[in-house]
């Protein structure tokens, strides 16, 4: 009887210790992050709770602090996650979800910032400086195209775009797109003008995002081209869809494109990984893989950019194309490389300045390599485009 009551008691002790002892890892964390809170020590905070607390601890109070400490110091991928673990707990906090609205748009994420303010009330909503007419940007772009080539003229690219939110959780752009460029061959050249045949495309583009979750997107799009040269017109129509997977610090994206371009039967199938190691976009990488079947005949198609911020207000993207790009889709699908002589290789620089709150002005330079369909020669053409996107 007397060894029971011993082990009684001894069991007992232990769980009062062990109740103590979780009393004092949940006490004792919260007692240091409000203090480091409360005086502003947001890398502090930060480092704390990487070290002390664990990954299963659920406290909606703790990630908002550590949510709100990631947003000041900038790492606003780090600072959605963890209020989206605080709306898991409290879907009713509006400072919370305001908060993963603005950390999506500091990182140009308007679905999943969208699908925050679509739960948001009426009165926050008041708060937020947003268009009216629901516009979210437009685009201006103005491009030249140097062929190191005599029988090709100079090529030009225009393209105007506008964003709009038509629902909080649907967004469509469209832009409308012309390029002209004059091809000189020894029996198109009219010697005595010089004059040689004119290849022209105008194009309408149009592009739809639905948030289906706080971090899954769906995407469609179409492209019209209408396309002249010499006695032939042709009108090409390619659709793209595609779904879109954000998660901490790498968005993931897989889509498929198909269609008729001029005579050829295209489809082109994409996946495509966006890189945020700090959690913003002071340095960030894009790498796209592609799989592209023109009328049976398979290519693929490598494309990685790197882009970092040098300045205040300034940042930097390098980025590089290998594969055979003949007919190939870029962006979405926005971009059609349909030249008459196709790109074997393509790399560039893009410089981004931010003018005030709402204009981001850029300027592309990219160096390609092509071939001359006619003469199977070799040639490089350079390419430099100025663009304007005001976000409103």
């Amino acid at each position: 009887m007397e060894y029971r009551k011993l082990t009684i008691i001894f069991v007992l002790l232990f769980a009062v210790l062990v109740a103590h002892a979780q009393d004092i890892g949940v006490v004792v964390p919260d007692s240091t992050v409000d203090q480091l809170y409360n005086a502003g020590n947001w890398k502090q905070l930060i480092n704390f709770v990487n070290k002390t607390v664990t990954n299963s601890t659920d406290s909606p109070a703790l990630h908002f602090k550590v949510g709100y400490a990631y947003m000041l110091t900038g790492n606003y991928k780090a600072a959605i996650s963890q209020f989206n673990r605080v709306l898991v707990k409290e879907p009713q906090n509006t400072t919370a979800r305001l908060y993963n609205y603005y950390c999506n748009t500091y990182i140009n994420n308007n679905s999943a910032a969208f699908y925050s303010a679509s739960r948001l009330d009426q009165e926050t909503l008041r708060g937020i400086k947003l268009s009216p007419y629901g516009l979210t940007d437009a685009t201006l772009e103005s491009g030249i195209k140097l062929p190191a080539n005599n029988e090709r003229d100079n090529g030009f690219f225009e393209r105007a775009g506008i964003g709009a939110r038509l629902f909080w959780r649907l967004q469509l752009d469209q832009s409308f797109i012309f390029f002209k460029q004059n091809i000189f061959r020894s029996r198109f050249i009219d010697y005595k003008n010089q004059v040689g045949r004119t290849d022209k495309q105008t194009e309408y583009y149009v592009r739809a995002k639905y948030s289906l979750a706080k971090n899954i997107s769906l995407i469609g799009a179409y492209h019209y081209l209408h396309t002249s040269y010499r006695s032939n017109i042709n009108q090409s129509n390619l659709g793209l869809f595609g779904i879109k997977y954000d998660t901490r610090y790498i968005d993931l994206q897989g889509d498929i494109n198909w269609g008729k371009l001029i005579d050829k039967t295209l489809k082109q199938y994409d996946a495509k990984v966006d890189f945020y190691p700090l959690g913003n976009l002071n340095l960030y990488t894009m790498s796209r893989a592609s799989i592209l079947n023109l009328s049976g005949v398979h290519t693929f198609i490598y494309s990685q950019s790197v882009g970092f911020k040098i300045l205040d207000k300034t940042w930097l993207e390098s980025a590089a194309t290998f594969g055979n790009q003949d007919d190939y889709l870029d962006a979405d699908g926005l971009y059609v490389y349909n030249s008459i002589d196709p790109t074997k290789f393509k790399c560039g620089e893009s410089v981004f300045y931010q003018i005030g709150n709402h204009a981001l002005l850029n300027l592309n330079y990219f160096y390609e390599k092509k071939t001359d369909i006619y003469r199977a020669v070799k040639y490089n053409q350079n390419s430099v485009t100025l663009g304007i996107t005001w976000k409103f």
